[in-house]
This record gives structure tokens, sequence and C-alpha cells, in this order.
């Protein structure tokens, strides 16, 4: 069904494209990924995500500034029973110039928007790359800065609604400085229907990152955040918990003759919780029973990102986790998780007409 409706949406565009001499594609996205946590915690608990996904679209380039994307996005899951274990629509309108983007409708989500882990859990890039909504970006010499709005659920007499709203900016005032501005607003509300309390999630980062090249250790560099959390997305939330945290995220990293990134991230934090952000930042735990206000986390890993042949990548990434301190069964018996993922991106372009 989906692939005749593309087949007929692209025989409508290529009739109509002559009469405004328009530029026509065919962009296809192939992403092919394993992530495993092996963790044995409160916090976050073991999960193998295997599977497959494709996203395509046609862009109608309806000026020198517009574009209209018109596609769908499917997901399949490794041993799934079903056809598809997801399926979307990509529609989006987009305005660009030399340093802005304008979209509304299917919204660009590169790397989770550039948050950090404990604003938003990097599995979020595998399980919801689709997101819908508005969104601008700006790039401007020094300055970086991009605003979205998520909507994820319609209010409906069974439902809430609900939406995330996300700021980014950084800037850097000299070449081997940044300084960032981070925000989610993770909201459930409506006031049609459902007489369920509105409940907001609210968490907010700001650091500085120094970085440089440093001959055999090449791209290297040590960030320093400060996070503040307030509210909480379940509205059964305990009452008798503290209802603001705050923590300090460092991390660091090198890439040896430019071929792997190393890297070791350090997290303190206390009754600190993030509701879109990993749980391994988090006070409260998978089983929201449990509760610790006072959090210590470590993280060693490696990254390397490697690019293939004709605009394909592999990502592998590997790390240990140490997850207050606690011994786990996930590494002989030690104080360490294990997780890794591997990820395959493939781009196919064709042009429809010129």
């Amino acid at each position: 069904m989906a692939v005749r409706i593309l087949r007929h949406l692209a025989l409508v565009l290529v009739v109509a494209a002559p009469l405004g001499a328009q530029r026509l594609d065919w962009r296809t996205r192939a992403v092919f990924y394993a992530d495993n946590t092996e963790f044995f915690t409160p916090y976050r608990v073991g999960e193998t995500i295997l599977g497959g996904q494709v996203s395509t679209w046609l862009a109608d380039r309806t000026g020198p500034r517009t574009e209209l994307r018109i596609g769908i996005f499917a997901d399949r899951r490794w041993g799934s029973a079903n056809f598809t274990d997801s399926l979307k629509p990509l529609l989006a309108f987009r305005f660009h110039t030399t340093h802005s983007l304008g979209v509304f409708g299917t919204l660009e989500t590169v790397h989770r928007h550039g948050l950090l882990e404990p604003l938003m859990v990097t599995t979020r890039e595998l399980t919801t790359p689709i997101e819908y909504g508005g969104q601008w970006i700006e790039n401007r010499g020094a300055f970086h800065g991009e605003t979205w709005i998520n909507w994820q659920k319609l209010n409906l007499p069974d439902q809430r609604e609900q939406f995330e709203l996300g700021n980014v900016f950084r800037v850097s005032p000299v070449r081997w400085l940044d300084a960032g501005l981070q925000h989610l607003w993770y909201h459930r509300g409506g006031q049609l229907f459902n007489p369920t309390p509105v409940s907001n999630n609210h968490t907010e980062a700001l650091g500085v990152t120094i970085h440089d090249s440093l001959g055999t250790l090449g791209r290297s560099y040590a960030s320093a955040w400060e996070l503040w959390s307030a509210g909480h997305i379940d509205p059964a939330y305990p009452p008798d918990r503290p209802g603001q945290g705050h923590g300090t995220y460092l991390r660091a990293g090198i890439t040896p003759w430019n071929w792997a990134e190393i890297f070791v991230i350090h997290w303190i934090g206390k009754d600190y919780n993030g509701d879109d952000g990993d749980n391994n930042y988090n006070s409260t735990g998978s089983d929201p029973a449990f509760y610790q206000s006072h959090r210590v986390y470590t993280e060693i890993g490696m990254i390397r990102r490697t690019p293939i042949e004709g605009g394909a990548t592999f990502d592998a990434e590997f790390r240990f986790h140490n997850i207050d301190n606690l011994k786990s069964i996930a590494f002989f018996n030690t104080r360490w998780e294990i997780s890794y993922r591997l990820v395959v991106r493939a781009p196919l372009d064709i042009l429809v007409r010129r």
C-alpha cells in the first residue's frame, strides 16, 4: 500500500514538475543497526535492539529556498513476526537560506538535536528517529541555535496531549572554545477531556567545551556541564520525593591518530530526573518504586566512525559503565556493565527531473 501511494505521488509530481521548471529528487536512506546493553542495575535493564530502517521520499524544490518532501519511513525489527514494526509518513515543507533552515512537518533529528545523554537517551536515535512538529535552525558565524517542538500525542478522551519542546544554543567566541545552553521541556496536558493533572519535566544544561587537535592524540576535547531538572512527567510521581535536582556532567576524549575516539564520562547527581534522558543519570530507577538521591556514574568508551564508499558509513561503539559502583554479573562479576552499538547508514539518491 505504502509503495503504491509513493509511486502515485511520484507520477503526479513528475507530470507537474515541468509546469514550474521544478527539480525533483528521489532520496532513500537505509539504516541497519544493532544495539545491545548488558545492564543489571535498578536504573536500566538489558535490552537488545536489532533491525533495519528505510526512509524514502520525493523532494520537490518548489523554489530556490523552498522544498516539499513526501515519503514514508519503515522500521523492521529482526525476528519480528510483522512485515514492518513501524510505518510512518514523511511529510515536510522546508525553507532554507545560507544560514537558516525552517521545517514544518517531519523534523531533522540528527544526533538527538545535539542534546546531552542526561536530557535525551541515545537509543532515541534508533527507536524514535521520526518526529513531527516545527523547527528552526540558525548557523551564523560563531553561533549555532536550534529550537523545535515535537508533537507526540493528541488530546483525546482516553489520553492527554503530549509534546517535547527543545532549545540548543552554542557559541564559539574563539576557535578552541564552545559555550552551550540546552533545554528540554517534556509536557503532558490538555484540558478538553481528561481530568488528570497536567505534568511537566524540565531539564536544562549549561556548559563549556575546549577542543583542539593535539598531534598524535588527534581531535581532543574536555567538557564540563551543570544540569538541572524540575518536575516529572508521571502525574502519579510520589509527592514525598524532591521535585528538583541537579548534576555535574564531565566528558573528555582523544582520537589517537584520528582513528577512533576514546572518551570518559563522569556524572555526579543529586535528585536529578530527566524523563527523556538516559536513566543511568537519574535518581529514579526503571522501577518507579526505586529511588537513590545521590548518584555517581562513569562511562568509558570508544567510537569509530568509518566512511565506506558511495556515501555509506559504518559506526561502531563499545562502552563500559560503572553505575553507583554496583557489582554486576554483566562483565565477569565486576563493577562494570557493557554495551555496544553497530550502525550502517547507506544513501541512494536519484535525480528524477532537473
